[in-house]
Order: structure tokens, then sequence, then C-alpha cells
């Protein structure tokens, strides 16, 4: 009897996971830190195992009824923490909400100062640009009148 193509491709993979644990079992086994830990770990999970077992034999009711109590206070505690997180979150994103309006806002009066600012530059501008031409006409009518007669100022 020969072995389909997906049994082929299922035995195949068998032997490749198969191959991937056994060597990082013997790559973990070379080092005797890890190969302390992985004793260690396995009489725990051993004795767990074995105190799990004995407890159901002895009173499988209650060893139910404790695996259930067990899951239930981790969902509540579950649940809780997801409120709380929730409320952070919606707490967070109100602050960063009116943080970003108050930067709106302030960034727009800043804009709003700034064109007054340029609006009164430019009128500076433009006076100092009459000062400069009065001078300068003052300058010229020294020159031309060469007596030195004073002349009325301009009006501005």
């Amino acid at each position: 009897m020969g072995m389909t193509m997906e049994q082929q491709k299922k035995v195949k993979k068998g032997a490749i996971v198969a191959g991937a644990i056994a060597g990082a079992s013997s790559l973990i086994l070379l080092n005797s830190n890890a190969r302390e830990k992985v004793k260690d770990t396995s009489r725990n999970v051993k004795d767990s195992v074995s105190n799990y077992t004995t407890a159901i034999k002895e009173d499988p009711r209650g060893a139910k009824d404790a695996i259930i109590a067990r899951l239930q206070n981790a969902t509540e505690i579950s649940k809780e923490t997801l409120n709380k997180i929730q409320n952070i979150l919606d707490t967070q994103a109100k602050d960063i909400k009116e943080t970003t309006q108050n930067v709106v806002e302030e960034s727009k009066e800043i804009k709003s100062s700034l064109k007054e600012a340029q609006n009164e530059l430019g009128e500076i501008k433009d006076k100092a640009t009459d000062a400069k031409d009065e001078l300068v006409s003052v300058k010229d009518d020294v020159k031309s009148n060469g007596s030195g007669q004073e002349q009325q100022p301009r009006q501005l």
C-alpha cells in the first residue's frame, strides 16, 4: 500500500518539526546551565501535574469547581483591566483633543498677531520712506537755494 501525497506531506512536515525540536534540544543540552534549568522546569511541571492529578482523583467535583472559580476570577480581573484601559484611553483621547483644539486656537491667534504686526511694519516703512523723502528734499532745497533760507516743512 502506498501513501497518498497528502500523507507524504504530513510525514515530511512531522519529520522536519521533529528534527528541529531534536536540534534545538541538543543545543540546549550542551550548555550545563540550560540543562539544569530544563531539569528543574521538568521537575516542577511533573510535580504540578502530579498534584493536580491527585487533587482531581481525590475530589473531582471540588477540583472542577476550583478550576471554574479561578477561570471566573481571571475573567473578572481581565474585564476590570480592560475597563481601566478603556477609561485611560478615553481620558487621554479627550485630553489630546482639548490640547489639539488649544493649539489650533493659539495658532490662529499667532497668525492674526503676525498679520497685524506685518501691517504695522508696512505703515512704519511708509512713514520711514516719507521721512527719508523729506530729508532728501531738504538736502536738495539747501543745495539749490544755496542761501540757506529755511523752507516750510511739508505736511505729512
